[in-house]
């Protein structure tokens, strides 16, 4: 069995479009990073990170997937997100190339205002928090941050954004 890339595009379905929220991050983008250490907790610093990532879709745009290079930090990561077409919800999980493993997905969609939404459960450094990304979409310029929460959603502690710049 071949698992290459296909060198030829899919013949074309007769059906609409799945969803197409997350085109606008189709392609290549230089990322500027601020992650926060310790992730939670005082006191803390705020240091920058310089890395790159390329993006694709699949399936009519029910799946994202992206790698990311982090070269200062010593990984690479890669997200991959799919879209339930019932529930009109996304499953975006993280994989750390240290780690090789799908985390614990959050789970939402895009509002009316634009912003993307996205929030599960998740263990930090032995402690249970809740996780959000919020995704703000753009042509040219996009953002994402993500916050951690102890206290079930009540505060929103953020520690890592990242501001994307289309390069390709």
């Amino acid at each position: 069995m071949d698992f290459t890339r296909r060198t030829t595009p899919a013949p074309a379905l007769d059906v609409p479009k799945v969803t197409g929220d997350f085109d606008f991050l189709v392609g290549r983008w230089d990322m500027a990073n601020r992650r926060r250490r310790p992730a939670l907790g005082e006191p803390c610093e705020w240091y920058e990170v310089a890395s790159e990532m390329q993006v694709t879709t699949f399936f009519d745009g029910a799946i994202s997937f992206d790698e990311g290079w982090f070269p200062t930090e010593g990984f690479r990561g890669a997200t991959f997100r799919l879209f339930n077409p019932s529930a009109q919800t996304w499953s975006i999980y993280w994989i750390n190339s240290l780690r090789g493993q799908l985390e614990t997905p959050v789970i939402g969609a895009f509002g009316n205002d634009g912003l993307g939404i996205f929030e599960g459960p998740d263990v930090w450094e032995g402690r249970p928090i809740d996780v959000r990304f919020t995704w703000t979409p753009g042509t040219d310029k996009a953002a994402w941050q993500q916050d951690f929460s102890e206290d079930g959603g009540t505060t929103w502690v953020t520690n890592w954004y990242m501001e994307h710049t289309r390069i390709g």
